[in-house]
């Protein structure tokens, strides 16, 4: 009989275990850590027998059906690898009937195995550990079972030491079981985590080899940026982050509070223009002022800089690079009142009378939303920068709104008088 069926990424250990680590393939990056031996083919007696079990280890239930309906048959191994293809598929029900029809063929581990597995996906884990143990007494402690017992202790709470330990030990010394990667990988995931905060790095030796199973996986990928960060590698534990956030995952402050550490590490290196770009991405990144905590002081100390640079350079009458030096400061520090004046008097004076007016404008909405006076008449600024760059309208509005706030203000006479030249020369047109 054949079977048509879409074909699903999900692996079968990602069944058998994604209800207690909540996890799926996926992402791009290749890891340094050993990989595991992949099952070899020779292992069994039809060459399409292994070539359907890699399928379903790669999480292929469709092209591993087709192998199996090809062989046709029904022998223990078909009739094992038949129900964990229709596990895969969500299937679980199909999955025991699978089993239940090979059952008469006789009782090896394989088969006992393969049931246990099935009854943990279901959670039903009494059962799967009455099995377990009427195995053991029927075939001994073999390779396949240990396997199975690491996947019960998967669905255990707690249970993820010990389970590593089981399945670590399915195979050592011999040529690797199928079906064992992915719980493996879990186990390594499981327990990396539970290391971090005592010993990075031997949480960071597990991360990378559960990517050597699947160095796609998100998890795998952030437990090693998790312990590249606790061993305060925090650059390597970034470009991590990073590549999986392009992948579309997301970690709310984390990446922001490793650039703070960065930063701060920098600092105590003596590299303060590192560190100083390290908070400024921190703070693009959505820190505030008291997430930064000594950050802030660092950005608006470099910002100053900037600034008297860009009043050097001014006065040098070099005025592109001191309009850099002044936006530069700004983006160390975009509340700084100064550093945006000076940058509206540069573009002016580099004849940019839309950037000028840009500028000021800002200045003023900054001012008046921090309730700041200011000391120079900005507003008169502001007005002939947007009558100079062909915005008659927008100067007479500012003009305009500067005499309804004050109409008896500072400079309300120098204001009148600009308002009454441009509607002279608009009446002149």
């Amino acid at each position: 009989m054949s079977h048509s069926r879409s074909i699903h990424l999900a692996r079968l250990g990602g069944l058998l275990l994604a209800s207690a680590a909540g996890l799926l393939a996926c992402g791009e990056e290749r890891s340094t850590g050993a990989a595991d031996p992949r099952p070899q083919a020779e292992d069994a007696r039809d060459p399409r027998l292994a070539e359907a079990r890699l399928a379903l280890e790669d999480g292929f239930p469709d092209a591993a059906w087709t192998l199996l309906d090809q062989i046709g048959g029904g022998d223990i191994e078909t009739g094992l690898l038949r129900a964990r293809a229709a596990l895969l598929e969500g299937d679980a029900v199909g999955a025991l009937r699978e089993v239940e029809a090979v059952r008469s063929d006789g009782a090896g581990a394989e088969l006992f195995a393969t049931e246990v597995e099935i009854l943990a996906a279901l959670d039903r884990l009494v059962s799967a550990r009455e099995i377990l143990r009427e195995a053991y007494t029927r075939v001994g402690r073999v390779p396949a079972l240990e396997r199975a017992r690491g996947v019960v202790l998967l669905r255990t709470p707690g249970g993820a030491v010990e389970a590593l330990a089981a399945l670590e030990g399915a195979y050592a010394g011999r040529p690797r079981p199928a079906f064992i990667g992915f719980p493996l990988a879990q186990a390594r995931l499981l327990v990396g985590r539970e290391k971090l905060s005592g010993d990075p790095q031997a949480a960071l030796h597990l991360a990378r080899l559960a990517r050597s199973f699947d160095a796609t996986h998100p998890d795998y990928r952030e437990l090693e940026a998790e312990a590249l960060s606790a061993a305060m590698r925090f650059e390597q534990a970034l470009e991590i982050y990073a590549s999986l956030e392009a992948d579309g995952h997301g970690f709310g402050e984390t990446p922001a509070l490793l650039h703070q550490k960065l930063a701060t590490s920098l600092l105590l290196e003596g590299d303060r223009e590192g560190a100083t770009g390290q908070y400024l991405r921190a703070r693009e990144l959505g820190l505030n002022d008291e997430g930064l905590g000594f950050g802030s002081e660092v950005l608006e100390e470099a910002a100053t800089r900037r600034i008297d640079e860009g009043i050097a350079l001014f006065g040098q009458q070099r005025f592109d690079p001191a309009a850099e030096a002044f936006a530069e400061a700004l983006t160390l520090s975009p509340e700084n009142l100064e550093a945006r004046n000076h940058l509206g008097v540069v573009r002016f004076q580099l004849e940019d009378y839309a950037g000028a007016a840009r500028a000021w404008n800002e200045l003023l909405q900054k001012a008046g939303e921090a309730a700041v006076a200011l000391p120079d008449p900005v507003h008169l600024n502001l007005a002939r920068a947007w009558h100079l760059a062909g915005k008659v309208e927008k100067a007479r509005e500012v003009l305009s709104d500067y005499l309804d706030r004050e109409p008896d203000g500072r400079w309300s006479e120098a204001t009148r008088d600009l308002l009454a030249r441009l509607e002279l020369e608009e009446a002149a047109r």
